[in-house]
């Protein structure tokens, strides 16, 4: 099955306090600094948190609900929500998608209350798991309750469970065998794989250990060595075994670094079980060590080994991904960025109209902030993104984006 996240919706979490927004194979948000961009992710990013390590933790580590909680209101907030819609069950579809929701809530307590708060969760799932049939588990305060036509659904109504306790991450008492139990399962490990891809330059241009995690490349690129390692294994059986990732690659760098002929990846002179990148260019005798090359160049090897990974995490999250890029060299990102999304979803920031104009206005959301200190994201649907290209008589996205034509200017 083809699990994926169609939506979005997020109220009163930072400065999201009404945010619905559809997400596709590829989703581009534009808009000025500060307009709630990063805060999409981060919601996201909790989400994954919650199904990784439990509500609680992913509080904590965020600093609490106080600052994740919307402060731009004379009265304080005392609920914050995120909640996705998508497909992970066997009947689940775009017209009639399962649906997630994590409600936090944290209102005050009397004064005669020995604490000024107290705090707890609503969690509500619902699946399709057979034709035509929706079922729902919830929890609410200690309680959870299963609300299923399906036999094999069935359980003690309601269950007790901890008050602060997710059915993402907490052992709960469901049913093994549930078909509506396996979609929140599949929901789980979709969660759980979501990243915000964010490299540290300093860090990819490091020698990294060879190791089975090198299958992956990490969130801050570090094992940048490690992986580029792996997609040079990767033989082509249906054309006599060339490398073609690797030779993929290797063409596209050419193409937006035309000084590199050739990348090797070498021993690490010391270090046992390390890898070195070296880039070899035109005109220059011997080889540029990856640490001696420049942060642009870097970053690009980053981002092309990423989208040129044949296994990536269904879904990935990446701010500014003009950052330290030459405009001409968007074109082509944007281009290898659509293909990788053929195979996973992607999410991304950028302030760059020149990668904005190789979007189509199905990928383009435009993000702006309110005087009530509020994201407005999306500030447009698509069909008024198309009837304004339409009225400029075709004028390339990122060109009528930068001349504030659609919004998420300052």
């Amino acid at each position: 099955m083809n699990h994926r996240i169609l939506g979005l919706t997020v109220r009163n979490f930072r400065t999201l306090t009404d945010t619905k927004l559809p997400l596709g194979p590829l989703t581009v948000m534009v808009g000025p600094n500060a307009a709630g961009k990063s805060n999409v992710l981060h919601a996201l990013e909790f989400l994954g948190d919650v199904a990784q390590q439990g509500i609680q933790r992913a509080l904590h580590d965020l600093g609490g609900f106080d600052v994740l909680a919307f402060r731009g209101s004379s009265r304080s907030v005392s609920r914050i929500s995120v909640g996705i819609e998508g497909i992970w069950s066997d009947f689940a579809s775009p017209e009639e998608p399962d649906r997630y929701e994590l409600s936090i809530s944290h209102p005050r307590l009397p004064d005669t209350s020995r604490k000024r708060y107290t705090t707890y969760r609503r969690e509500r799932f619902t699946q399709h798991p057979e034709n035509g049939i929706e079922s729902s588990i919830e929890l609410t305060s200690s309680s959870l309750t299963v609300t299923s036509p399906l036999e094999a659904d069935r359980a003690p109504t309601p269950l007790t469970v901890g008050r602060m306790d997710s059915a993402l991450h907490d052992v709960v008492p469901l049913p093994d065998k549930s078909p509506s139990v396996a979609s929140v399962r599949d929901m789980k490990r979709h969660l759980q794989a979501i990243r915000v891809f964010d490299p540290n330059v300093r860090a990819a241009r490091e020698p990294a250990a060879i190791t089975k995690a090198g299958r992956h490349l990490r969130d801050d690129a570090s094992n940048l060595a490690d992986f580029l390692k792996t997609l040079y294994e990767v033989r082509d059986e249906q054309r006599d075994g060339r490398r073609a990732i690797w030779e993929a690659l290797l063409e596209d760098v050419r193409t937006v670094v035309p000084q590199i002929s050739d990348i090797h990846l070498v021993d690490t002179p010391g270090k046992a079980g390390y890898l070195s990148v070296e880039l070899e260019e035109n005109s220059l005798r011997g080889r540029t060590r990856l640490q001696d090359a420049s942060f642009g160049t870097v970053r690009l090897l980053c981002l092309l080994a990423l989208f040129h990974d044949p296994n990536p995490p269904l879904l990935t999250c990446i701010e500014e991904i003009d950052h330290g890029i030459h405009p001409h060299a968007l074109e082509l990102l944007a281009q290898r960025l659509r293909e990788a999304s053929r195979r996973a979803q992607f999410l991304v920031t950028t302030h760059s109209p020149a990668f904005v104009n190789e979007l189509e206005p199905d990928e383009f959301v435009v993000c702006e902030r309110g005087q009530d200190g509020a994201s407005v994201i999306p500030a447009l649907s698509t069909d008024e993104v198309r009837e304004r290209i339409e009225a400029s008589e075709g004028m390339p996205l990122g060109e009528l984006w930068f001349a504030n034509t659609l919004g998420g200017g300052l």
